[in-house]
């Protein structure tokens, strides 16, 4: 496991590629796992008493994910690299989604903080983006740009899933705007 998440931040640094994670299939089941714990306990400890759906996105998010990687390596014939291009992209949202947790507990501490809160949180999207990008870009041997387009494709469905099963997780609406 250390070697796995060791190379998986070597591939978020841009220090290394996909390929070069371990291949660890019975690595991925507690890989997700901590990425969804992680995820349920800062919705926890900011909010408890919010009711979003945070374990469904998470594991929607995972699930589109790894249904897109692999569709887009079988139209190579590639579906071995599925492993490795996969576990990448978790350990990015895992490491992404802990570097944001501070976030939270200072928002909570003090609303002031919210421009550089929010300007913070989108340097890490883009970060994760980026990172995502780098992946596809390897594990397709694809060019950067088309990479960032195929690692946007699963944001945005996962965004339009979210919205149809779950649409109260958006805000409502001002009366009388």
């Amino acid at each position: 496991m250390k070697a796995v998440l060791s190379m998986g931040w070597q591939v978020m640094l841009f220090r290394a590629r996909p390929d070069d994670i371990p291949y660890a299939p019975k690595l991925i089941w507690p890989l997700v796992f901590i990425n969804v714990a992680l995820s349920l306990m800062i919705q926890q400890v900011s909010d408890p008493g919010m009711d979003k759906p945070i374990l469904q996105l998470a594991l929607m998010s995972l699930a589109v994910e790894a249904v897109w990687v692999y569709f887009m390596l079988s139209r190579r014939q590639w579906q071995v690299r599925w492993v490795q291009t996969f576990t990448g992209l978790v350990i990015i949202d895992t490491v992404i989604t802990l570097m944001a947790s501070p976030l939270t507990f200072l928002l909570n501490a003090n609303e002031a903080l919210l421009p550089l809160v929010m300007l913070i949180q989108i340097v890490l999207a883009f970060w994760s983006l980026w990172a995502r990008g780098y992946i596809y870009q390897h594990a397709l041997e694809i060019s950067r740009g088309r990479g960032l387009l195929f690692a946007f494709v699963p944001l945005m469905i996962v965004m339009i899933l979210a919205l149809q099963f779950f649409p109260e997780i958006l805000p409502v609406a001002a009366e009388g705007s």
